[in-house]
């Protein structure tokens, strides 16, 4: 471990500078362990020991248990950052750092299990409920299951599960919450794009869990967990889907930035096979300037939505709700655009990238997958949203 992450175990020292400097520090690293983490479809325990120590896994966590409890930027440029080396890295960072968040919404009883006597628990998570809760008496419930891409989940000390209350009326989607030991990992991680995410899935058969280990998502929706009582500060007000939504489009802009500059290192010299400098290609100069050009409008759209979200109005009116759908579609946009920039600089490469060694070729499919993910459907959204503007009611709860 570096001396500055050892620095950085005492994480009240911690801030967004200092952050970023700790993930810059760790960069030749985060590359030297790549192949292994691909071949492994995980991250190494060193990486993730490096993250702990970095409070990478802390920038969305209680203060009161804790953590460091800053901005949501903090963790997105955070994201950016490790992307532009290791989008898988970035990807695992940003996930476990946001159940941190999610986690401080349950009651102030689940939070003291998850953090009371060990700061340092860090969270993965599965949100589509592929899981049935009944009760069971007692104040319990009984949950079985099973999930699939939970990245991190291998280095995870609890586990955030989506799942259906069934009972005598509509089932009550939400999320529940499950020590690491309850749980079985499935390793089905084997996959073309983002593998060492070590995106696995999750089986529970019979669990008890008590009853305020579910969280019902409306509760985040309406910004009224229970966990609200205790962490007061405004960043627990912010609706939890929009930073995740943020937290799976982002870490694209980082891993763009980092596939151009793989590019524009291969090919400030390199020439065509007809001796014409690739570097003096008026098509080529165009494709890297309209992705700068993108990639600064990207990071500028974030920052002006997250702090938007700050300045909004009351949980659930008008303008609230319509600032939420222009934050959702603003982030979900961002990887389709990311892929399709990252084809046309594949195709510029010509056939260097086909080597499995090529950081291109690297980029280019940890991209693919980011694109893939349901929550960067951007279309859907976007059908909704386009309805509602014509007029129509629709319920929509991913906001």
């Amino acid at each position: 471990m570096s001396a500055k992450a050892q620095v950085l175990r005492d994480c009240s020292k911690a801030d967004p500078g200092t952050l970023l400097a700790a993930a810059a520090e760790m960069r030749d690293r985060l590359r030297q362990r790549q192949a292994d983490d691909s071949r492994d479809c995980r991250l190494s325990s060193d990486t993730i020991a490096e993250f702990r120590a970095a409070g990478f896994f802390k920038i969305l966590q209680p203060s009161s248990f804790g953590g460091l409890e800053l901005l949501p930027s903090t963790l997105f440029n955070l994201e950016i950052a490790l992307a532009e080396v290791d989008m898988s890295a970035a990807w695992v960072v940003t996930n476990m750092g946001l159940a941190a968040f999610h986690a401080a919404l349950f009651d102030p009883r689940v939070q003291q299990e998850i953090w009371g006597s060990d700061p340092d628990a860090v969270l993965a998570f599965a949100n589509m409920p592929g899981g049935k809760l009944i009760d069971a008496g007692s104040e319990t419930y009984e949950l079985s299951g099973q999930w699939r891409f939970s990245s991190g989940v291998d280095h995870a000390d609890w586990v955030l599960l989506g799942a259906l209350v069934h009972g005598d009326g509509p089932p009550v989607a939400g999320a529940c919450l499950l020590a690491r030991e309850d749980i079985e990992i499935v390793p089905d991680w084997d996959v073309v794009g983002l593998r060492g995410t070590g995106s696995h899935g999750i089986r529970a058969s019979a669990v008890r869990i008590p009853h305020d280990r579910f969280l019902p998502h409306a509760d985040r929706f309406y910004r009224r967990g229970p966990g609200l009582r205790v962490n007061t500060g405004p960043l627990y007000r912010l609706p939890l889907p929009q930073l995740l939504f943020r937290s799976i489009s982002s870490a694209s802009i980082g891993g763009l930035a980092g596939m151009m500059a793989a590019f524009l290192d291969a090919n400030r010299e390199r020439t065509s096979m007809m001796a014409q400098k690739i570097a003096a290609d008026p098509h080529v100069q165009a494709v890297c300037a309209t992705i700068d050009a993108d990639l600064q409008a990207f990071r500028q759209v974030m920052e002006q939505d997250l702090d938007a979200m700050y300045r909004r109005g009351c949980p659930g009116d008008a303008d609230d709700l319509a600032g939420r759908r222009r934050s959702r579609l603003n982030a979900t946009r961002i990887p389709d655009a990311c892929f399709m920039h990252a084809a046309n600089l594949y195709r510029a490469a010509g056939a260097s990238p086909l080597y499995r060694e090529n950081p291109i070729l690297h980029f280019f499919n940890d991209l693919l997958a980011a694109r893939q993910h349901a929550a960067n459907q951007f279309e859907v959204h976007a059908r909704n949203d386009g309805a509602m503007l014509f007029g129509e009611q629709r319920e929509d709860m991913l906001l």
